[in-house]
């Protein structure tokens, strides 16, 4: 790094306090490459030390009036650029953090509302096996609750195969045409929230 005598950087600091444009080009053309090392050294990034960069200047810019209490310049500019590449590394881990709470809270919603939207199927499941004749009811719990075959439904209540295939067929039909009313509504419901 070019070294000012004392005189001269305190010179240059004096006029960049008093707002002096070339002031500040001098000591962002001298100081940017050393700036620029040691923001990389952390990021890895060229991006992102360009960026730190430009923040440790417009901050000397905008400090411009206390530069002159400044008595080492050098490890005032590392310094500074070292706390703003820690405040990149906490923003990028705070917003890491909020990314996987807002996940998680996503996850959670979705499971909810999963959740919510089953127990509604369920309902309506049932409400359409609450409008059958008893004996399609008991059919189709034994079908389907149960897991039996025709036969094995057919020899339980003793009624005839003919007859559970039937009350199975009659069954279906019945719950199909009760769910497609109401799987329409809760479905339009769902997209409506």
């Amino acid at each position: 790094m070019p070294s000012w005598s004392n005189y001269d950087e305190n010179r240059m600091l004096e006029l960049l306090a008093k707002g002096s444009e070339y002031a500040f080009t001098e000591l962002f053309s001298r100081y940017r490459t050393k700036v620029y090392s040691v923001a990389f050294r952390f990021l890895r990034s060229q991006a992102a030390a360009e960026e730190v960069v430009q923040d440790v200047f417009l901050k000397c810019w905008l400090k411009r009036e206390a530069l002159t209490e400044v008595k080492n310049l050098d490890a005032y500019l590392k310094t500074v650029t070292r706390n703003l590449v820690l405040n990149r590394f906490r923003k990028l881990a705070n917003e890491a953090a909020a990314q996987q709470e807002l996940s998680r809270r996503d996850i959670m919603v979705n499971d909810t509302d999963h959740l919510i939207l089953d127990h509604q199927y369920q309902e309506i499941i049932q409400a359409a096996l609450g409008q059958l004749p008893p004996q399609q009811r008991e059919v189709y719990r034994l079908a389907k609750e149960e897991g039996l075959s025709h036969e094995a439904i057919a020899a339980r209540m003793q009624i005839s195969t003919v007859t559970v295939k039937s009350h199975m067929a009659r069954a279906l039909q019945s719950i199909r045409r009760y769910l497609n009313g109401s799987i329409s509504i809760l479905l339009l419901m769902t997209l409506l929230k």
